[in-house]
């Protein structure tokens, strides 16, 4: 059954039942970093993207694809990492797309095209298929046998601000892709074939249907519309000029469709027996998070939408005033559509935002089981945790704050179920099992009680480097789970830790 329905269902019981929440995300609840995959090559270095493909999760970043296996519990096994030297594209804002085994790049090399088929642990590296130059887009989008590409109309340098008749204007081109090394153009779709358009800005297939959006001339608005591809040479309109706002799309291939603006989303239900798009949701940007704050804010132009879940995962970011680009990424925010969309509330009760503290920009959110990853311009690639799992912190910021001699590490858990241990970890190295206890923790916002773990510790003679230290919970059904982690670095004995200042006697 399709999120829709069950929303439907939602909202007719909602006025004679009480109002129920789900356990994944829920307003309140910590999304917490739980582990971190250092990058090995700079994020400029190539185009980027986290791409599932059955129980197999590939993440490019920076020139290397790290393939990664679905677990039972649905955290991600690493398998392995390949440089792709025949990777020509340097565009981080390159298109990309994954499709039936294949990877899909357009960037200032051309369009190239890598079997990872059969990319996993015992495998292969990538092959590259194909490269074509000359074929430069910044949206791709496949449906079967053919592939979609589109250098939108706000990239372009000559940015229309004119009457259409005297604007530029761009195509989005259709190509073959039933023999993969020879991608063959079948057809286009020209902006001027509908007067009012300024240009295309994104595509999107669902259920076999080119879905297009376009700004146009009036208000500066933007439109949907709605193509039959089936013959590609002869594109057929089938919904026209459908009013929207936004600059990205995002669809699920199937029913499901988004469009991205600064500062709202807006859902759509696709309906493939009529080529029909129904606006089912207007999301706008928290207002909460301006306070205070000097520089203006957006949505991520990437989401994800968790069908097994019904979550819409989205990011906002704060915008350099310099460079109009993302300065930094400040939050998370989940939006759930199996509980009431009840708005006039912060944080709103289908609503979970997670605020962020590392100074970077995140790129490509993707669900895995009771996980979100995205890939970190600087910290590569990041895995958070939802709240019905352990999770949990370490309130160790440096080495300068243990003394020497032994030193106490401490922070706080919590879960779902009771948590019965937790096990602090250097690198590969046990440091033993934390005491659990104490008052609970009431300045962490949680829907589940937390409790201060801590454990004595001598670090004192680390060897100079950068260590990893690890939290591992288990909770009472006997789910055990990295739950938190920090990277220190250690200057090597005896620089390690900090003497404490003797007092005098009197």
């Amino acid at each position: 059954m399709r999120v829709w329905s069950r929303v439907a269902l939602l909202f007719v019981f909602v006025f004679c039942a009480p109002i129920l929440t789900a356990d994944h995300f829920r307003a309140e609840c910590p999304l917490s970093l739980v582990d971190s995959t250092p990058p090995t090559t700079e994020f400029d270095f190539s185009p980027h993207g986290v791409f599932r493909n059955g129980t197999v999760v590939h993440v490019l970043r920076g020139n290397i694809l790290a393939t990664y296996t679905v677990t039972d519990i649905g955290d991600l096994q690493f398998a392995r990492e390949d440089f792709l030297g025949s990777l020509a594209g340097r565009e981080t804002n390159a298109g990309v797309a994954f499709a039936n085994g294949y990877l899909f790049i357009s960037s200032e090399a051309g369009l190239e095209i890598f079997d990872l088929r059969n990319v996993r642990a015992n495998g292969n590296a990538p092959i590259l298929v194909t490269r074509r130059a000359g074929l430069h887009y910044r949206r791709l989008a496949v449906n079967g046998t053919k592939l979609a590409g589109l250098y939108p109309i706000t990239d372009y340098p000559c940015y229309p601000r004119g009457l259409p008749t005297e604007a530029c204007f761009n195509t989005i081109d259709i190509y073959s892709i039933t023999t993969i090394s020879a991608p063959t153009l079948v057809g286009s779709i020209d902006s001027r074939s509908r007067g009012v358009y300024r240009g295309f800005t994104d595509i999107a297939f669902v259920s076999g249907f080119l879905v297009t959006l376009a700004d146009t001339a009036l208000n500066a608005e933007s439109v949907l519309n709605v193509y039959n591809v089936a013959n590609p040479a002869s594109p057929v309109l089938s919904s026209i000029d459908i009013l929207t706002a936004g600059r990205f799309l995002f669809s699920n291939g199937t029913d499901f469709l988004a469009v991205i603006d600064d500062n709202a989303i807006r859902t759509y239900r696709f309906t493939a027996l009529f080529a029909l798009i129904d606006l089912t949701r207007l999301i706008p940007i928290p207002s909460y998070l301006t306070i205070g704050r000097g520089n203006d804010i957006r949505f991520h132009p990437q989401v994800f939408y968790d069908e097994a879940n019904a979550r819409l995962i989205t990011m906002i970011e704060e915008i350099d005033p310099m460079t109009l680009e993302a300065a930094r990424t400040l939050a998370f925010d989940v939006l759930d559509f199996t509980v009431p969309q009840f708005d006039g509330s912060a944080e709103r009760v289908f609503e979970d935002v997670t605020m962020t503290s590392e100074n970077e920009v995140k790129y490509n959110p993707a669900a895995v089981g009771a996980f979100v990853y995205v890939i970190g311009e600087e910290s590569g690639l990041q895995e958070w945790g939802a709240c019905n799992r352990v999770t949990g912190r370490i309130e160790l910021d440096s080495p300068t704050f243990l003394t020497c001699g032994g030193a106490e590490v401490h922070g706080w858990v919590t879960g779902t179920q009771k948590i019965v241990n937790v096990e602090l970890f250097l690198d590969n190295t046990s440091l033993g099992a934390a005491t659990i206890g104490g008052p609970p923790r009431t300045n962490v916002s949680s829907t589940t009680p937390v409790f201060n773990w801590r454990i004595n510790v001598n670090l004192d003679s680390t060897a100079r480097g950068e260590h990893l230290l690890r939290a591992i919970g288990t909770d009472a059904l006997g789910q055990r789970k990295q739950f938190a982690f920090k990277r220190l670095f250690f200057n090597g004995a005896p620089n390690n830790c900090t003497v404490p200042r003797r007092r005098s006697v009197r």
